[in-house]
């Protein structure tokens, strides 16, 4: 596993990493230095060297500004070292990235993080420019022949539903056509719609509708033969969606964060009691149900890890 270091001038980065534990609990990789108000580069050098030496395997430097004296001690010591990488420019968003997706590269790191930079404003109105586009266009008049021949290509619970996880890595590995997010709540927020339509790549297709909407919708066959990416927000909707006679066999876990009273399945995965029984539900209907972050990581047996 990957180690994280983050480094700043005063607290940013424990800041840093205590909202990250806030959405996707506590990582033991995940550490801190701090350039302190009182110290200089040389407290700065002693207490990294000190943090480097303790770890064991790759590590990432993540720096909270270029050419500040965090960034440039890091350099200074790190830049020959083979297994350690350096990156200056701090984000809440590429941090988490950075812990819960272990297997991208830097590369793919820096490009999810610059996705992240966005006029909100102008991308709002963009987004619903493009919903009242949507909502416009003609859907197949006579789609009965695809009724029961849908595709779908992945079915995934993620409390954050559409992110860089879904939209960078996993859209386009599976050579998705339509990401459809079946959730009332979301289905009935315009401005959850808009941020979704914003998140989402472009060139695919978006749906936000009601759990059972998007049942009758898929098992009709409504959208042709396009490929289709189903996101849950939680357990509790695969199992509504199932339900309504919903077409799934499989359930893939992505991500659901921290919650008081949850237990920890997987690094990115945590489960309170009710949900448990949820996913019980579930598995009873014969629906296979794997946990699996990225394209690259291993599919494992959820439901082993969860009663073990």
């Amino acid at each position: 596993m990957r180690n994280i270091v983050l480094i700043s001038h005063g607290q940013m980065a424990e800041g840093v990493k205590g909202s990250l534990e806030m959405i996707v609990g506590h990582h033991e990789c995940v550490h801190t230095v701090s350039l302190r108000p009182d110290g200089d580069n040389y407290q700065f050098e002693k207490d990294l060297n000190e943090k480097m030496k303790a770890l064991n395997g790759p590590t990432l430097i993540i720096a909270d500004l270029l050419g500040g004296t965090p960034c440039n001690v890091a350099v200074k010591n790190y830049l020959n070292t083979e297994d350690v990488e350096i990156i200056a420019g701090m984000m809440l968003s590429f941090v988490i990235e950075a812990v819960v997706n272990q297997q991208a590269s830097l590369r793919e790191l820096i490009r999810l993080a610059k996705e992240n930079i966005v006029d909100v404003k102008a991308g709002m109105n963009k987004a619903e420019q493009a919903i009242s586009i949507e909502n416009q266009e003609k859907e197949l008049t006579n789609y009965s022949e695809y009724a029961g021949k849908e595709k779908i290509v992945n079915v995934r619970i993620d409390e954050r539903l559409i992110h860089g996880q879904v939209a960078g890595i996993w859209s386009t590995s599976l050579s998705t056509q339509r990401i459809i997010v079946a959730n009332d709540d979301a289905a009935a927020d315009p401005v959850q719609k808009s941020s979704l339509r914003m998140a989402a790549p472009s060139s695919m297709r978006l749906s936000v509708l009601p759990v059972k909407a998007a049942a009758e919708n898929i098992r009709s066959g409504k959208y042709g033969k396009q490929r289709l990416f189903l996101i849950f927000k939680n357990p509790q909707d695969v199992l509504q969606f199932i339900e309504a006679k919903g077409p799934i066999k499989t359930v893939n876990v992505g991500n659901m964060s921290y919650k008081e009273g949850a237990r920890e399945v997987t690094k990115s995965i945590q489960v309170l009691p009710e949900e448990e029984t949820v996913f019980e539900a579930i598995a009873a209907k014969g629906i296979e149900i794997t946990a699996q972050l990225v394209p690259n990581d291993p599919s494992i047996d959820f439901m082993k890890k969860l009663r073990g």
